[in-house]
């Protein structure tokens, strides 16, 4: 008896799973996805910015094959493509954040864990997926006790790290979606109390400001890796460094929160020169290919992260389209380090770029 044929893959291209995913959802889910701040210009310039470089090609180097495989926060990684932390997994489809993680995990990659996820809560899961669930995140949205809570179930759960966002004081103007109300997001790590509606609510429990100082403070009752996620300049890179952050993250929330922000791409190098001789540095922003993994690496950054590319994978076919999604930046990126001479990620520098004529 034969083997039954192999099933043919959710999409041929990521262009095509995105023409899917707006072709199939809701008018309200897809200005969530999609949707950035006021005018999008940080949104646009995400995109635009890997159009600033061009790749150099090598011949004839004698390199063995390429080898994307790597390490983040200490954890081995097959590739250095993350998928980076988004809310409203489903809101997308129905195998959510477990879809993602199981993605990952095919790849022996990780994806950050968002606090906000449907169904599932972040213990539930790091018990399923202990490769790919290792780093959880967290925002500064919460009260310290909040916050402190969480990390402690995230150690208590198994996780190896922590990724603070901290560029969400408040929720950026996002006109598209206020055009397009009604995406209402599922969240399981929260029960219907007052942490609840102090996250939900900008107007609940009040603090003192967040700092440097002070989240200094809350981490080092941890032992916990973290990484701080929403840095654009030197300068908060290297109050991130000072705080004990292990890596510094690269983004801008997607263009989602303040427009008219600069591009992550434009401000990697100026955070690699600041602080890239003391940890590690990740950015998201725009990655929509192996190439574009290829600059961001060549920038300095240790691992790239992609949200929106994922979301479209999950939105067409669930975790078979996130585990396509991963497997096609694979591919490009291992193609384009072939074709550049470059054998290992860390081969990849500035001497592959070049900057395009304007």
């Amino acid at each position: 008896m034969s083997a039954p044929a192999p099933e043919p893959p959710p999409f041929v291209v990521l262009d095509d799973a995105v023409g899917e995913a707006r072709r199939t959802l809701a008018p309200e889910v897809l200005a969530y996805v999609e949707g950035g701040a006021e005018d999008e210009h940080t949104l646009e310039e995400n995109r635009r910015a890997f159009t600033r470089w061009f790749l150099r090609p090598r011949m004839l180097t004698g390199a063995p094959a390429a080898d994307p495989s790597t390490t983040f926060l200490g954890i081995p990684i097959a590739m250095p493509v993350l998928v980076a932390p988004f809310s409203g997994d489903t809101l997308l489809h129905a195998d959510g954040y477990r879809g993602v993680l199981e993605a990952a995990a095919s790849h022996g990659t990780l994806a950050v864990v968002p606090e906000v996820t449907g169904q599932h809560t972040l213990e539930a899961l790091a018990a399923a997926f202990p490769a790919s669930a290792r780093v959880f995140q967290l925002s500064l949205r919460h009260p310290e006790r909040v916050l402190v809570e969480l990390v402690q179930r995230a150690a208590d759960a198994g996780y190896s790290a922590i990724c603070v966002t901290i560029d969400v004081p408040v929720v950026g103007v996002r006109r598209r979606e206020l055009r397009n109300p009604g995406a209402t997001v599922e969240i399981s790590n929260f029960e219907r109390s007052s942490i609840a509606r102090a996250f939900m609510d900008d107007a609940g429990e009040r603090e003192p400001p967040w700092t440097w100082a002070r989240l200094a403070d809350v981490m080092a009752g941890t032992n916990l890796l973290f990484a701080v996620k929403g840095v654009l300049t030197a300068e908060d890179a290297r109050a991130a460094v000072d705080a004990g952050a292990a890596a510094v993250y690269v983004s801008n929330h997607g263009g989602r929160q303040l427009d008219s922000a600069p591009a992550t791409l434009d401000q990697l190098a100026e955070v690699v020169d600041e602080v890239g001789g003391d940890v590690e540095v990740a950015v998201d922003g725009g990655v929509r290919s192996g190439g574009d993994v290829v600059k961001a690496l060549a920038l300095g950054a240790r691992a790239v992260l992609v949200a929106r590319p994922a979301c479209y994978g999950l939105a067409v076919s669930g975790t078979a389209g996130v585990r396509r999604v991963l497997e096609t930046l694979r591919h490009e990126l291992v193609t384009a380090m072939t074709l550049l001479g470059r054998a290992r990620v860390a081969d990849l520098d500035r001497a592959v770029l070049q900057p395009a004529r304007r």
